[in-house]
Formats: C-alpha cells, sequence, structure tokens
C-alpha cells in the first residue's frame, strides 16, 4: 500500500488520531492528500514519520524538539536511542518500518540489536510474537498487503531455523517430540519455536512440518519404542465445525495412551465446546504450551 488513512497511522503508532491532527495542523509534520470526497490520505514517508516522531516523544523528547529536526535527524536520533535501550516498543516499530519498506537490513539491525541485550527467547516471545499477532489484524483490516505479511513472517522464519541449526541434537530417549501441522496448515512460525524451545531445552525432537497427512503420524509411531508426545498448531485448518471430528480421528488412530497430543492455534480459540479426547492438552496461547513443557529429567 502507498496511501493510508488516519485510522492505518493510528494503529501502526499507537498514536490517537485526535493527536496525529493536532501534531498535523501545529507544527505541520504530515501533508496528506485529500480524496474526492475530502478524505486525507498519507503516503509511505508520512507514516515513517508519525512512527519515528511517536517514538521520539515517547522517550521524552518534547513534540516542539522533534518537529523543528529534519527527517534525517529524527532517524539519526531513533537509531542512537534504539542502540541504549532496545525496549520492546522501539523494536517493534522498527520491525514494522522494515515491513512497509520491505527492509531486510533495517530487520536484521532491529533483530540483532534486541537479541543482544535480552536474548533470542526474549525476541521472538516479547518482540515477533505480538508484531505477528498486530501484523494478522492489519492484514485482516486491509490495512496492509499481503506481501508484507509473507516478507516479516519469512524473515522471522529463517531466523528461528537458523538458530535451531546452533542448537547441539539431543541423544535423550526417554520421550520423543514430533512437530507437525495438520493436513492443509502451512502457517508454521509457531511450531518452528516450539521445535527451537523443545531443543535448547535438551529435549529429542522430530519436526514433520508443514501440512502433514493424519495417517503419516500413524506411521511414526510403529517406528518408535518409546512415548511420544505430539505437537500440532491449527490457524486455518481444520475448520472450526470440523476440529473435534479431526481430534477424535487422531486419537483413534493413535489409541496408544502412552501416546500424547499437544494442540494450540487460534483454531482451537474459534472453537466452541471442543472436547480433548484422552491424552490430549489444548493451550489457549503458544506461551502457555510452551510453559507446560517444562525441562528434560
Amino acid at each position: 500500500m502507498s496511501q493510508f488513512s488516519i485510522s492505518d497511522l493510528e494503529g501502526f503508532s499507537g498514536v490517537k488520531a485526535h493527536t496525529i491532527r493536532v501534531w498535523e495542523r501545529r507544527y505541520n509534520l504530515l501533508a496528506p492528500d485529500r480524496t474526492g470526497t475530502n478524505y486525507r490520505t498519507y503516503s509511505l514517508e508520512e507514516l515513517k514519520t508519525i512512527l519515528n516522531v511517536a517514538f521520539l516523544v515517547g522517550h521524552g523528547i518534547k513534540i516542539s524538539k522533534v518537529a523543528e529536526m529534519t527527517g534525517e535527524d529524527r532517524a539519526t536520533k531513533v537509531r542512537e536511542l534504539s542502540h541504549l535501550r532496545s525496549e520492546n516498543g522501539d523494536t517493534l516499530n522498527s520491525l514494522k518500518l522494515a515491513m512497509l519498506s520491505f527492509d531486510e537490513t533495517l530487520f536484521r539491525w532491529a533483530s540483532r540489536q534486541y537479541q543482544e541485550k535480552e536474548g533470542f527467547n526474549a525476541l521472538v516471545e516479547r518482540v515477533y510474537v505480538p508484531l505477528l499477532e498486530h501484523i494478522g489484524h492489519l492484514w485482516h483490516s486491509g490495512t496492509i498487503c499481503p506481501s508484507q505479511e509473507h516478507f516479516i513472517s519469512n524473515l522471522i522464519r529463517h531466523r528461528i531455523i537458523a538458530e535451531t541449526e546452533l542448537l547441539p541434537l539431543s541423544d535423550r530417549n526417554e520421550r520423543l517430540f514430533v512437530l507437525f501441522l495438520p493436513y492443509q496448515e502451512i502457517h508454521e512460525l509457531g511450531l518452528l519455536y516450539t521445535n527451537y524451545v523443545l531443543r535448547f531445552r535438551g529435549f529429542r525432537t522430530l519436526y514433520l512440518g508443514q501440512s502433514v497427512p493424519t495417517e503419516d503420524l500413524q506411521q511414526v509411531t510403529g517406528m518408535f519404542d518409546g512415548p511420544i508426545t505430539f505437537i500440532g498448531f491449527s490457524t486455518s485448518f481444520p475448520a472450526p465445525e470440523k476440529l473435534q471430528g479431526f481430534l477424535n480421528t487422531l486419537r483413534e488412530l493413535v489409541p496408544d495412551v502412552r501416546h500424547q497430543f499437544w494442540f494450540s492455534g487460534s483454531q482451537v480459540n474459534r472453537t466452541e465446546g471442543l472436547v480433548q479426547p484422552v491424552g490430549f492438552r489444548l493451550f489457549a496461547h503458544i506461551n502457555e504450551l510452551l510453559g507446560a513443557l517444562g525441562q528434560p529429567s
């Protein structure tokens, strides 16, 4: 998108529309175009301006001083403060700008700055997860285009895979975790990060990935002697009205109660009245699932 409404600016920056109008009139920070029906529309550069202004004001600089700066001076000051603070909100704003501008360099820089101070787990749980949740709302409202969402999601995907590759493989045999997405499900960021956390904590995992036919899980149980915990996420598939039947089918195909199934994802939250089959655990949010993992025995 090259044009944004004032509500889009509010959604991205967290600054109320009324405040944006005040800044616009009093300090000439923005110069919106107007549609034939007299609605204001703002460019990508003006959205960047609001994000940077909001950042600086949020860090104690008076709006009058911020307004006197050039756009380049504001961007420089934002980078300086980001180096010093690397707070969640600061990094989130940088990643939003990276998404809007298709700027991989900015994405890498902001991610690295935060990770060096807080660690990779904090980067994912405190920054990437809130960013993706916000992006989901913006995508559904039509504020951003699908290509922007795909761009940032794939950068995050590559980061998680790269960090996972650095971890040693576990030789523990007491329990195997098998990670999969249901057939036709392709949204794997939550699954990838769960795999990272499991390996980081020393567990043994088998990562099957996207769109796994249900029968394949039955085959896995025949190839390993010990207990298995299957972990899956349902973001788009199965549909809410089919989710209960899907869970029941999994239990029928894998009847051995030594094998457990853990499920999370937005479809779990959307489906009312779900009954957990024996040996199943359903989690409303990925953080609840990660909290239940514990440490290897």
